[in-house]
């Protein structure tokens, strides 16, 4: 009478195992310039809002293309209850807007991890005039991606004097907008600007 050989234990299907459990526990990441072309086509490809932001506009404009996502300070209540508030915006709330603040907010987080901000700045080929970020606590950082030539962030002392110019072309510029003003120095090509802040 014949021996029965023992039944083989599937390498196959053990091998199968181990990587299904490897790409589990692998996590696609992005580096900081994989990051940043994923932002530019989002924002490219999307349809802008207008808005009017008085203190940035320049003699003759009537408003741009641009949001803010994150918390905005706003008009809110009714009668007595009536006041500025501190809310997140209605934008953050709708899924293609949701998408691109994440999106964002983690371009910064791979410049600076431990940087916190409660908002971001979205602008499109704005020339801001000179202003101060009235509402805005403390530092701020921006960024300008795009196909460009000029548009550098222009700083001045508090009193306005002594102009410096800083490239922020696909380059991070920390800086306080609350207590030093600042604007835009013209600009060729599309350009699209980050602001991460906090109210």
């Amino acid at each position: 009478m014949g021996k029965t050989k023992p039944a083989k234990r599937s390498r196959s299907r053990s091998r199968y195992r181990s990587r299904g459990a490897q790409k589990k526990t692998k996590k696609r990441t992005r580096g900081l310039s994989g990051q940043k072309k994923l932002v530019l086509k989002m924002v490219s490809d999307m349809k802008w809002p207008k808005t009017k932001r008085n203190n940035v506009l320049r003699k003759g404009q009537k408003g741009y293309e641009g949001f803010a996502l994150g918390k905005v300070t706003s008009w809110a209540g009714k009668g007595e209850n009536a006041g500025y508030r501190k809310i997140i915006s209605l934008k953050t709330r709708e899924p293609k807007y949701n998408a691109l603040f994440k999106e964002t907010k983690k371009l910064l987080k791979l410049k600076d991890p431990k940087f916190k901000f409660s908002s971001v700045q979205f602008n499109k080929n704005h020339r801001a005039a000179k202003h101060i970020d009235g509402r805005n606590m403390g530092v701020s950082y921006i960024i300008g991606l795009g196909d460009y030539t000029g548009g550098e962030l222009i700083t001045y002392d508090e009193d306005g004097s002594n102009p410096q110019k800083h490239d922020i072309q696909g380059t991070f510029y920390k800086f306080n907008g609350s207590v030093y003003p600042h604007e835009t120095a013209p600009y060729e090509g599309a350009r699209y600007t980050f602001v991460f802040y906090n109210i």
